[in-house]
């Protein structure tokens, strides 16, 4: 039997050394019947995923998570800074002209390397800051179906074909393909900037080649924020497969 999984695609675990086709597109599991993407994930819409299965794509996908490089101290990321071969080339410079007694120019060139230098320590350091606060965008926890049962547990364990509940107040732990909806609407403004909610659906859109992310009105996408209403979505990415993963990555 072929599990298909996502990552942009499906691709199936092996059987008899063939793995199934892939995702014509991002939007594909939103122009596509629930039915279609509930059998694609080899799941089930109203009862999710067994534990075994679950067990089973934790191994394939890993955890449900932001994952950084791992820090560095302040100082070797100042440091690493002077690794460009333009600084390195603008250090030589500066060197000649301290060795053929021309102070001022050494002087210069190595004021407009420190100026330079801090400048890119300090976006780079920024970047890194916004990537901290996407991260908190990840809910800690979230209610799931596995076996038929409903239960809270960490977001970070979520896969593929689990069911996921939202409810007002929620942050949406993945990308989910809303199975049921409910006057459900979602701020979508860590994505796109648009302050007002998007009203949802769990209606089949029809095709269209490079549809918008905002067009995605049967979706809701990880780290937005459910506004009113109820739902319930089939996990089609984890980790950084998702739209926010993607901006991370």
């Amino acid at each position: 039997m072929r599990e298909e999984i996502l990552d942009n695609r499906l691709e199936t675990e092996e059987d008899g050394g063939q793995r199934s086709k892939m995702w014509l597109s991002n939007s594909h599991p939103a122009e596509v019947p629930v039915t279609e993407v509930e059998n694609i994930l080899k799941t089930n819409k109203e009862l999710g995923l067994t534990r075994g299965q679950a067990e089973e794509r934790y191994a394939t996908f890993g955890f449900n998570e932001l994952v950084a490089k791992e820090e560095e101290p302040v100082w070797k990321k100042y440091l690493e800074q002077f690794k460009n071969p333009l600084i390195i080339l603008l250090l030589c410079s500066s060197m000649v002209s301290l060795f053929m007694q021309q102070f001022d120019d050494a002087a210069s060139i190595i004021m407009a390397i420190t100026i330079v230098v801090t400048v890119s320590f300090i976006m780079e350091y920024r970047s890194e800051q916004t990537l901290e606060k996407l991260k908190k965008l990840v809910p800690p926890s979230c209610v799931c179906r596995r076996d038929g049962r409903e239960e809270r547990f960490e977001a970070r364990q979520l896969v593929p074909g689990d069911l996921v509940l939202l409810t007002t107040g929620d942050r949406v732990p993945a990308d989910l393909r809303l199975v049921t909806c409910v006057d459900l609407a979602v701020d979508e403004s860590s994505l796109s900037g648009e302050v007002e909610p998007v009203l949802k659906t769990c209606e089949t859109l029809p095709r269209k080649e490079n549809m918008a992310t905002s067009e995605m009105v049967n979706t809701a996408f990880m780290g937005t924020m459910v506004v009113t209403g109820r739902a319930t979505g089939l996990v089609v990415s984890t980790g950084r497969k998702p739209s926010l993963g993607r901006c991370f990555k």
